[in-house]
């Protein structure tokens, strides 16, 4: 089984339309890249959540370090996630090798940014 990040972003893209964001990385570097340029006013961003896939799978709620919209809608600082309070876990399998596809929500995915209308 080979390791890697799934990062979903869901935001409103319209009043009845959402775009998701799924992003596959393999380096939690690159990862980190991705996180700290991520918008994710809360006022438009639905969901943001980062799947690790390795032998310990797990979920986080990245919108859990926010702000409430309040307070985001006044300071645009607000609108970039904490990293430092957010555990960003390690890959502790072998890393998805370049150009190996993966299935999210039955599509094939590569590494990098693929995205999808709701």
């Amino acid at each position: 089984m080979h390791s890697f990040y799934l990062l979903r972003h869901t935001a409103m893209a319209n009043n009845s339309d959402a775009l998701t964001d799924c992003y596959v990385l393999a380096d939690r570097d690159a990862l980190i890249r991705v996180l700290t340029g991520l918008d994710v006013d809360p006022r438009w961003t639905v969901a943001c959540t980062l799947e690790v896939h390795d032998p310990d799978r797990r979920t986080i709620d990245l919108l859990a370090t926010l702000p409430d919209e309040e307070i985001a809608a006044d300071d645009p600082d607000y609108r970039t996630l904490d990293l430092d309070a957010i555990d960003l876990p390690a890959l502790t399998g072998p890393p998805l090798p370049p150009g190996h596809p993966v299935i999210v929500d039955g599509e094939a995915l590569h590494y990098g940014c693929t995205a999808f209308y709701n």
